[in-house]
C-alpha cells in the first residue's frame, strides 16, 4: 500500500530550496534527498584549519535557517 502524496516530496524540495541556495552561494555542496527520509547534506573536503571553520559556518547557516523557518 503507498502511503504519502506523489506532489508531497516535490512541495518539501520546494520549500528548502532557499536553504540550498543559501548554501551554495557559500560555497558549499548540497545534496537533498526526499523519497523516503528527508535528509539534506553539506559536504566540503577538510584540508586545513581553516576548512574546519567553514564547514562550522555551514552548519551555523543551515541551524539559522531551521530556527526561522521551522515551526515547533
Amino acid at each position: 500500500m503507498v502511503q504519502g502524496s506523489g506532489i508531497g516530496p516535490v512541495l518539501f524540495l520546494v520549500y528548502i530550496d532557499d536553504l540550498a541556495k543559501l548554501l551554495e552561494r557559500n560555497g558549499f555542496t548540497v545534496k537533498l534527498f526526499v523519497p523516503f527520509v528527508v535528509d539534506v547534506k553539506v559536504y566540503l573536503e577538510v584540508v586545513e584549519n581553516a576548512d574546519v571553520t567553514r564547514l562550522q559556518g555551514a552548519l551555523n547557516l543551515v541551524a539559522i535557517w531551521a530556527s526561522l523557518n521551522i515551526c515547533e
